[in-house]
Parts: structure tokens; C-alpha cells; sequence
């Protein structure tokens, strides 16, 4: 009986994480963005839409995401990837939590955050939009 109880505590705590996370991340929409460095930068300027996809090379999620994420970039100069252990302080600055992450930005500020794999279509449509 004790082993059920410990197996749903660890489940629990496991969902509980997982809802953290998401729900955290999602707070950061509508933030105004600063403080960015180098080809990033251009994502802080009014009239400018783009994408910034956090992974970590260990990440096994991020081994399916990053393929999407690179035929964008083929397509669009404001599609950014950020690898987490190499530059760190730009996670920072948008709270990373999780890895896969990918955030939209407009005009300077965080349009959506999206914690997870996610299919291409939501992004092409991000990026297609006019306004």
C-alpha cells in the first residue's frame, strides 16, 4: 500500500512540475523584451516580428523541435536559435525554464510562449501574419 502512495506522490509532483513550468512561461506574455545582445537585438524594435527557439543539446524533445526551427530559419531572418548552455544569460532574460521553448516576439514584446514540441504550422502562421 505504501508503494502506491509513493507512486502517486511522484506522479503528482511530476504533473505539478510540469503545470509550473508551463503556466510560469506563460506569464511572460505581453513582457516588453530588453536587454538582448548581438543578432537578437533587432527583436527589441517597433514594427519587427520574430521567433527565439531555446533548446539544449542533450534535450531529447529538442531533437525533433530544432529540425522544424532550422527550415524557418532557411525562410526567415528573424528565426533565432539559442543554444541554453552556451549563452545562458539570454535565457535569463525570458525566464527559461524548459527546453524545448520558442518564443514570438512583436514589436519588443513577447507574443507567446510555447513550452514543447510544437508542429510548424503554428509558426509559419505567426510569421506569415501581417500584424
Amino acid at each position: 500500500m505504501i508503494f502506491v502512495y509513493i507512486v502517486a506522490a511522484i506522479l503528482a509532483l511530476f504533473f505539478g512540475l510540469q503545470f509550473f513550468m508551463i503556466f510560469s512561461a506563460k506569464r511572460a506574455k505581453g513582457t516588453k523584451i530588453s536587454g538582448l545582445t548581438g543578432k537578437l537585438k533587432v527583436l527589441e524594435k517597433n514594427g519587427v516580428k520574430g521567433m527565439i527557439y531555446f533548446y539544449s543539446p542533450n534535450c531529447r524533445a529538442c531533437k525533433i523541435q530544432t529540425p522544424i526551427i532550422k527550415s524557418l530559419q532557411k525562410a526567415n531572418k528573424n528565426v533565432f536559435d539559442v543554444d541554453i548552455s552556451n549563452d545562458m544569460a539570454t535565457a535569463r532574460i525570458f525566464g527559461i525554464k524548459a527546453t524545448p521553448t520558442t518564443i514570438t516576439v512583436r514589436d519588443g514584446i513577447i507574443d507567446q510562449v510555447y513550452v514543447g514540441v510544437k508542429q510548424q504550422d503554428i509558426f509559419e502562421k505567426f510569421l506569415m501574419e501581417k500584424r
